[in-house]
């Protein structure tokens, strides 16, 4: 059995995903896709713009064979652990056999000498790095003439490339990876643009701004620096000047603008102040990374019918719990990933209340994790 996994946001679904989807089985040969998502809230410190069981359902119908969902604390983080994590996720199944993932250049020899790279050397990419930043380089910039400087591949997709197969090489995988030429689609951000300005008020679409209050509500409960500085992404810096900005504070989306610096640009504030919103812990991140290497368990969002061989050989070879059935959980996992999965289910439900306040809901009521049904075509 081939099996080909993906690793992807689809926020939301595009040309550009369902093309991947469709090379990767060609070239691949797979007789299954896996496509490991991010849940409601994403890297960029966002919530998704439409849930995870509509992005799931997209995927299926495009192509996918089985969806998963990342833990909350690998897919609302930066490029490392999103790509840790998902790695790590595909490895937890036992049966994938391919990896394949967008990218600028289509080289895969190019981002895989670039892996070796930075794996063998991180300390040259931290002084080039720095080398930006003393010349007074924004942060982005500074890293962009690292890459440079050592000849390594700086556009996003051929970065993010990049780090998945630092994870694989890491781990000694004998997972296949592919790097597939992104081709020319609408990108994901200017789809997220459309959908917002011309969202009505009983569409579900979320943004940042839809949590503005609950953040605000999050920060004023802050004494000092020192109580931000317990969260994921927080440094004592950072939570100083959080504090310093929160007089001005008129909405999310302009507060990231506020607190961005040289060094802290508007992606990297975000997501501290989501993390921050949600209660995601330094501390909780070590837990997983440490005690399960970013994943604990295995939570799909939905799958076809004709995949049934696929979840039959996943549940006989996975190495985690498959989490089919929410309310096996407690029972499964031991405790303090028990308690890092209820942190995922709170921030779930969250984003399902938020989503149902604004109409998208006949009920206009949110669905408990626990009970919702698993998508199936």
């Amino acid at each position: 059995m081939k099996v080909t996994g993906i690793i992807a946001e689809c926020n939301p679904l595009h040309e550009g995903h369902k093309y991947l989807l469709h090379e990767a089985r060609k070239i691949t040969g797979a007789d299954y896709i896996v496509v490991a998502m991010s849940g409601d809230y994403v890297q960029r410190g966002a919530p998704a713009i439409v849930s995870k069981e509509q992005r799931a359902a997209d995927l299926l119908h495009s192509g996918a064979d089985l969806v998963l969902e990342l833990p909350l604390y690998v897919s609302a983080s930066g490029a490392d652990y999103f790509a840790r994590g998902g790695v790590s996720l595909m490895e937890s199944l036992g049966v994938v056999t391919d990896l394949a993932f967008g990218s600028e250049s289509g080289d895969l020899s190019l981002l895989a000498d670039a892996a070796r790279a930075l794996n063998t050397d991180t300390d040259a990419f931290r002084e080039a790095l720095q080398t930006g930043l003393r010349k007074g380089l924004p942060f982005p910039q500074a890293r962009a003439a690292a890459m440079t400087t050592l000849e390594l591949p700086s556009s996003p997709n051929d970065l993010l490339g990049t780090e998945y197969l630092r994870a694989l090489d890491r781990t000694g995988s004998a997972i296949r990876p592919h790097a597939i030429p992104r081709t020319k689609a609408a990108s994901a951000s200017d789809l997220r643009a459309q959908m917002l300005e011309s969202r009505k008020d009983t569409d579900p679409y979320l943004c940042r701004d839809d949590f503005s209050d609950l953040l605000l509500h999050a920060l004023y409960g802050a004494r000092n620096a020192e109580d931000l500085s317990v969260y994921l992404d927080v440094s004592g810096d950072l939570a100083g000047r959080i504090l310093h900005e929160l007089p001005s504070y008129r909405c999310f989306t302009t507060f990231c603008e506020s607190v961005k610096t040289r060094n802290y640009t508007y992606t990297r504030v975000s997501r501290a102040l989501l993390h921050i919103l949600l209660g995601m812990m330094q501390s909780t991140m070590e837990t997983l990374d440490n005690n399960a290497g970013l994943c604990g368990w295995i939570r799909p969002i939905g799958f076809r019918r004709s995949a049934a061989p696929l979840l039959t050989q996943i549940a006989a070879g996975s190495n985690v719990p498959f989490l089919d059935k929410l309310s096996r959980a407690e029972d499964l996992l031991p405790a303090d990933l028990y308690a890092v999965l209820c942190e995922d289910l709170r921030a779930e439900f969250l984003y399902d209340l938020m989503a149902a306040r604004r109409g998208g809901q006949a009920s206009g009521q949110a669905v408990q994790p626990f009970r919702k049904p698993l998508i199936i075509l």
